[in-house]
């Protein structure tokens, strides 16, 4: 074997041990969310929030996803200003929100969109909750498996 091709296999075989311990660091450290819960980061504080135990509201309107194409939602979920009021959050003195998925993709919302009435819900979907923002000419902040909710 050529001393090049020894070279190569050996950062390869270093770069898969840092990123296996990367891995272990970022599993270990995560928040653990109790089941059915949402982690609300407001300041220093954490509430989690269990938004079964609120009333389910009609979530009706439509999205637009990436190719221009209109979907009709037809389905019973949460605003997500009654999520945040129900884990005592001042709603209005909200600047902005950012709404993260245990995948720690996430979408952020302003005060406004969070307290305008019929703009954004989490709705059921696969044993998890997805926020739907009503609006958008994108469903980009449409985020599945929702686990965390930062408050500015």
């Amino acid at each position: 074997m050529k001393k090049q091709n020894k070279t190569i296999i050996a950062v390869l075989v270093v770069l898969a041990a840092a990123l296996a311990v990367l891995a272990a660091v970022h599993i270990l450290t995560r928040e653990k969310v109790p089941e059915g819960a949402i982690a609300i980061h407001s300041g220093e504080k954490v509430f989690y929030a269990d938004p079964s135990k609120l009333d389910l509201v009609p979530v009706q309107g439509i999205v637009i996803n990436g190719k221009g194409q209109e979907i009709a939602v037809d389905e019973k979920g949460y605003e997500l200003s009654a999520v945040l009021a129900a884990a005592k959050v001042d709603l209005k003195s909200i600047n902005a929100v950012t709404v993260s998925a245990s995948d720690e993709f996430s979408a952020s919302l302003t005060g406004e969109e969070v307290n305008e009435r019929g703009k954004a819900y989490l709705v059921s979907e696969d044993g998890g909750l997805k926020l739907v923002v009503f609006g958008d000419t994108n469903m980009k902040r449409n985020v599945k498996n929702v686990e965390k909710i930062t408050v500015e």
